[in-house]
């Protein structure tokens, strides 16, 4: 049997993810299937290509080379392709991707108004590296995520990004009558004596970084809560069952949701614009960035915990990004 540009898909795809069940999602076959084909592709190449670890799944040595070959052929596929004419026409509507908040919406709102722009489809993953795949893919033309600060690089070959803001602090939500909503600053230490929502562990890179800064902080989280939907996350918080992390420019809503820093800003993620060069959003790259810089900018008010951060050092951090 010869690889095909399936086999390659599945490679790059596992390699991106590190999890067999997410890439399955992706590729849109059972992780049975994806097994199967793996070790097919491993007879043919004479060894292991990947291994789990505690990080996920990782690619060997021999993985690694051939994963890194996988990449070249689709990339000169995607410009071959693309030099044709057979990709989606410039003139269908930007797809935004993402998992940021406000800020989604913000930069829909003002692509919408280009008039290099021909209409907006706005889509959401949580997961950002699935939100990266499809963007690298053709699936998104752009994207803004959040990256936790791990180790493992995420950003996948044929993807460019600019950095929005390199280091936000990641708050919490609680109930306005919550025993920690009284401070203005909640320790770190007694998130763990009150129920905590959040991703399953082990699930997402953000569930990997919670648990090594947990780890490292001698924090240890109770978990009961694991909702798949924002709306039941955020009923759990107004019912006072449970507590949950926030993006820092979350709204404070004094009558049902409090926004509350975290005691020494332990928890932070990198926020960036991304996008694949040689396209309509590559050519206006900075413009769109600088527009995102300002809506981020135009923020403050929306809690006291932000406008605290900003004035302190949010502000500084944006101006030397």
């Amino acid at each position: 049997m010869d690889l095909e540009l399936r086999h390659l898909r599945a490679l790059v795809t596992v390699a991106d993810t590190r999890s067999l069940t997410r890439a399955a999602r992706l590729l849109h076959v059972s992780q049975p299937a994806l097994s199967g084909l793996l070790r097919r592709v491993e007879r043919i190449v004479g060894g292991a290509l990947f291994v789990r670890s505690p990080t996920g799944c990782v690619p060997t040595r021999l993985g690694a080379d051939v994963v890194a070959d996988a990449r070249t052929v689709l990339a000169g596929v995607s410009a071959l392709t693309e030099r044709l004419g057979e990709q989606r026409a410039p003139t269908g509507p930007l797809r935004v991707g993402g998992y940021c908040g406000f800020l989604h919406l913000a930069v829909s709102r003002w692509l919408r108004d280009r008039p290099w722009s021909h209409g907006v489809s706005v889509q959401e993953d949580q997961d950002e590296t699935a939100t990266l795949h499809r963007l690298a893919t053709g699936a998104l033309d752009l994207a803004l995520v959040y990256l936790p600060p791990l180790p493992d690089p995420v950003v996948p070959e044929g993807v460019e990004s600019l950095v929005v803001h390199p280091r936000e602090p990641v708050f919490v939500i609680l109930a306005p009558d919550h025993p920690l909503a009284g401070a203005r600053e909640v320790p770190f230490a007694g998130l763990g004596e009150h129920p905590w929502a959040d991703d399953a562990p082990g699930t997402t890179r953000w569930s990997a970084y919670l648990q090594r800064v947990c780890r490292r902080h001698g924090v240890a989280l109770d978990q009961p809560h694991r909702p798949q939907c924002l709306a039941t996350l955020l009923d759990l918080v107004r019912a006072g069952m449970a507590v949950a992390p926030a993006l820092a420019t979350r709204e404070d809503r004094p009558a049902s949701i409090a926004v509350r820093a975290i005691e020494g800003a332990p928890l932070w993620q990198e926020l960036r614009l991304c996008y694949r060069p040689g396209t309509p959003v590559a050519a206006h790259a900075e413009e769109i960035h600088a527009a995102v810089v300002a809506s981020y900018a135009g923020r403050r008010g929306c809690s006291a915990a932000f406008d605290t951060w900003w004035h302190e050092r949010g502000r500084e951090l944006l101006l030397t990004r």
